[in-house]
């Protein structure tokens, strides 16, 4: 069932309820405690005349993914321009290249407008997969852009940033083992965004995995749990990795997991690390088929989601749904 039934059946008719919203349980529930369903390449188009059955799907442009589908999690490829200081989002270069936004500043935008209209909305999560090899003349200048055409759109106030994590804590992790995530009630209507990327951009981000002082994305650790700038984790295999996610989980990190990958579960109906990713208590589960897949029927729903649904693993016993988000509060 696509999301959009769910919540025109829910909503009221013909009523604006943008600014009429409450939240009974948002000084209770915290960040990591609902548990959503993302996008892998959520920019991707079909190129036609490509016959590659891992590149044979289409995503919705993000409004639509967030308003109609029920995204809450997203992943673009980013190709820096130096001359305009903006990204290109695409996935291969001449062969795989279309895309619902062209430039990173189109996605921020169109993501930016949609939340603008629904500030009931929980937190959003987007990671930022660089595409560039690593240069480290080119590197700093890189990274400076990335941060800033973030947030030219997401200023501060409407970002989750690492400091509101690290508070007064002598690093990001400390900060998180102390308080962990700031509730719903202090995220609603703001997005986070994650450096989805190797070792080396990393390590110059955080000044060598010392310091996110000042940060604007939070640095994938990918289930280092050493380390001292890690929150974030992309953690892909919910069945081999099943241990490694619930030990991220216990350290607080938010945890991005995979349903399916090039297709291959799509295709052969196979649910079984669907399945496994919804029991794990990964925060964001990545699929290429947030829609059914027009031969198998395969699909990535939240189950009892609206359209995200309380953690099976971190929420408390009280979060229901409803309280995570209301679809009475978040339209189109």
């Amino acid at each position: 069932m696509i999301w959009s039934v769910v919540m025109l059946a829910c909503a009221p008719p013909e009523e604006d309820t943008a600014d009429q919203w409450s939240y009974p349980l948002d000084d209770v529930l915290h960040f990591d405690d609902l548990q959503a369903v993302g996008t892998h390449n959520s920019y991707h188009e079909r190129t036609a005349g490509v016959e590659i059955e891992a590149w044979d799907y289409d995503h919705r442009p993000l409004d639509d993914q967030l308003g109609v589908v029920g995204v809450r999690q997203f992943e673009l490829d980013v190709t820096w321009d130096a001359p305009s200081h903006d990204f290109r989002v695409f996935h291969v270069a001449l062969m795989d290249e279309n895309s619902s936004c062209d430039w990173l500043s189109d996605c921020l935008s169109t993501m930016r407008a949609w939340s603008d209209d629904n500030p009931a909305h929980h937190p959003i999560a987007t990671l930022l997969e660089l595409k560039d090899n690593f240069n480290a003349d080119e590197a700093p200048t890189l990274l400076a852009d990335l941060d800033a055409t973030i947030d030219a759109t997401w200023p501060a106030d409407r970002r989750i940033s690492p400091d509101d994590v690290q508070r007064d804590a002598a690093s990001l992790s400390a900060g998180l083992a102390e308080r962990g995530w700031p509730t719903l009630g202090e995220l609603r209507g703001r997005a986070l965004w994650v450096l989805h990327t190797g070792d080396d951009f990393r390590k110059l981000y955080t000044a060598g995995d010392t310091s996110t002082s000042g940060r604007v994305v939070f640095p994938d650790a990918h289930g280092d749990l050493s380390l001292d700038v890690g929150a974030f984790s992309s953690i892909n295999d919910p069945i081999a990795d099943a241990e490694l996610i619930a030990a991220a989980l216990a350290v607080g990190h938010l945890v991005r997991t995979r349903t399916d990958s090039d297709g291959n579960e799509a295709r052969a109906n196979d649910t079984a690390p669907r399945e496994a990713a919804l029991a794990s208590g990964a925060h964001f589960l990545s699929t290429d088929f947030p829609e059914p897949h027009s031969d198998t029927g395969y699909v990535v729903v939240m189950p009892d989601g609206s359209p995200s649904r309380c953690n099976p693993v971190t929420a408390p016993p009280e979060c229901t749904s409803a309280s995570i988000e209301d679809p009475t509060f978040v339209g189109e």
